[in-house]
């Protein structure tokens, strides 16, 4: 057996890519990327083995939130999004919601409600900004996890990931962590060749937004808006044509 075939077998068992034949239509702007199939990929591992904690991180518009929410559709799993100073009742309250449980103020209550509803059904849930839990709430996620056999995806970039993965009991939990990153040229190349856009074009649309997906579809929407206004052939834009689009909008991911 070689190589090759020894590696695609680990990502066959151990989640790995997602084939995107596998994947079904996809929706709310959802790009099947390579990146965004093995975040998949890592989602599958973490609740195969059941663990308490999944990590996701990546620059801000890598596409981690839109792969995480096409997930979550896909499984029905809870999404809660924290906010600043987001407590454990907080948290509580927002997947009472989710899990359609009757809330009270009563915390041990809620918690001992949310507990058992997780643990007559382990999810997969979704936190995505969990950069803005504190621990307390960690604690709570942790809680939940350990006696439901859940599995708490925390979302977050990179700068933040040190500011969770600090405390020790915390990080021994995270079983996988994903790391998505941007688009590389060729890639973007390939996503687009059908739209009629040039090669040098979308070269340049990388360029210009450093492969951070979401400036892309910014970019990319600018640009046929451009050609359908106008009945402007797409293959009749230049390069330069995208550089006067894109000094139009602030690509934080781009070239000056």
């Amino acid at each position: 057996m070689t190589e090759a075939e020894i590696s695609r077998l680990i990502d066959e068992v151990f989640g790995g890519y997602v084939p995107e034949a596998e994947l079904r239509d996809p929706r709310n702007g959802f790009i099947p990327t390579a990146g965004a199939r093995a975040l998949l990929g890592h989602l599958a591992l973490a609740v195969q083995e059941r663990f308490p904690f999944a990590l996701v991180v990546g620059p801000a518009g890598v596409g981690k939130t839109l792969t995480c929410r096409y997930y979550a559709m896909e499984h029905e799993a809870p999404w809660v999004r924290a906010q600043p100073a987001y407590s454990p009742a907080a948290l509580l309250e927002d997947l009472a919601v989710e899990l359609r449980i009757t809330r009270t103020k009563v915390f041990r209550v809620l918690l001992a409600m949310v507990r058992d509803a997780l643990l007559l059904r382990p999810r997969v849930v979704f936190i995505d900004e969990a950069q803005l839990m504190d621990r307390p709430t960690l604690e709570t996620a942790k809680y939940l996890a350990d006696e439901t056999g859940s599995t708490f995806v925390l979302i977050t970039t990179d700068e933040y990931a040190p500011q969770i993965r600090r405390y020790r009991d915390i990080e021994s939990r995270i079983g996988t962590v994903a790391q998505i990153g941007p688009v590389p040229a060729a890639e973007l190349v390939g996503i687009y060749e059908g739209s009629g856009y040039t090669r040098a074009a979308l070269e340049e649309v990388h360029r210009l937004t450093g492969g951070i997906l979401r400036d892309v579809v910014r970019l990319i929407k600018q640009m046929d808006t451009l050609v359908e206004l106008n009945s402007i052939p797409k293959g009749a834009i230049t390069p330069a044509h995208v550089r006067r689009l894109a000094s139009r909008l602030n690509l934080a991911g781009g070239a000056a």
